[in-house]
């Protein structure tokens, strides 16, 4: 079992998408999932009616030691001192396996 990967999950507005998207690449990251969320954590959003906020969600799967690198990159690109900024959740990951070959990441 590789216990040497992590998973960064960052939830933020989808206004900041394509610059996250940008940053990220630019630091060497260009693998990453994208998906449309709608939620509500600390910040309420009081102009809709479900109080709830579109936002978007990144995950990327990395080595365990690339994880902060990755976690700065998104925080300085989408940090505006508001409440609604977002979040971002570091998971160590028991394995990670290529489905094209069966082999393990390395």
């Amino acid at each position: 079992m590789n216990t040497n990967f992590c998973k960064v999950t960052a939830i933020f507005s989808s206004l900041d998408l394509k610059k996250v998207e940008e940053a990220l690449i630019e630091a060497g990251f260009s693998a990453m999932t994208v998906s449309r969320t709608h939620g509500r954590g600390r910040f309420k959003n009081y102009y809709a009616k479900d109080t709830m906020a579109d936002s978007v969600r990144v995950e990327v799967f990395v080595k365990a030691e690339q994880a902060d690198n990755v976690v700065n990159t998104i925080a300085r690109t989408v940090h505006k001192g508001l409440d609604s900024d977002g979040i971002i959740a570091v998971l160590p990951v028991e394995d990670l396996l290529h489905i094209r070959d069966f082999k393990e990441a390395e």
